[in-house]
């Protein structure tokens, strides 16, 4: 009785009350696409990825916009330090797609940050940094292992020609997905996500 009777108190002075909390955009799509062991072909060199539909483009298809990212053929096994994943605009492709990648988790990200600059791709500046060593790096290189792993705390954000935007992440680069890689374990098996959010 004496919570009904509390509730019912807080109710009553509550009436009227007005929120001066700003609410927060909701994300435009939650949906995400996920994708598993994804190889490239050797004699094509690239796997090529629209966020938009959430399918990987066959070769022969991947022209224009057709695409927005696409990641390298990675030669297994040995030790692998740069992964080029490149987005359609500048001297990869004939898109005008951009991109930032920015600091956060993949499930935590539902709109875009405030300040973020996105841009074109550009090979002397590409968007996603070649770098695995050091501070912001979206690959992690362990010296100790000779293994390279997605940074969890990167995720790509990509505004395509259309001007929406989605957020990726690739998860791994290793067949299975397996958590502890060595330098012989089978590499370019690229794992990912994405989903739109809103702007």
């Amino acid at each position: 009785m004496i919570n009904v009777v509390a509730v019912m108190l807080a109710v009553a002075l509550c009436i009227g009350c007005e929120t001066t909390q700003p609410v927060e955009p909701v994300p435009v799509d939650s949906t995400v696409a996920v994708h598993e062991n994804v190889r490239a072909d050797s004699s094509i060199g690239w796997i090529y990825y629209s966020v938009e539909s959430g399918t990987i483009i066959p070769a022969q298809a991947a022209n224009g916009s057709a695409w927005d990212v696409r990641m390298p053929y990675i030669q297994c096994c040995g030790r692998t330090k740069a992964i080029a994943v490149q987005l359609n605009s500048g001297g990869n492709g004939s898109g005008a797609v951009q991109g930032a990648v920015i600091t956060g988790r993949f499930d935590n990200v539902g709109i875009v940050p405030s300040g973020t600059v996105f841009r074109l791709d550009a090979a002397d500046n590409p968007v996603v940094p070649l770098p695995v060593l050091g501070a912001n790096v979206f690959f992690l290189y362990d010296i100790a292992s000779h293994t390279l792993r997605p940074s969890p705390d990167k995720v790509l954000l990509i505004k395509t020609s259309s001007g929406k935007v989605f957020k990726m992440q690739i998860t791994s680069i290793y067949k299975d997905a397996i958590p502890n890689p060595t330098e012989e374990s089978p590499i370019g098996f690229y794992h990912f996500r994405s989903a739109q959010i809103a702007q």
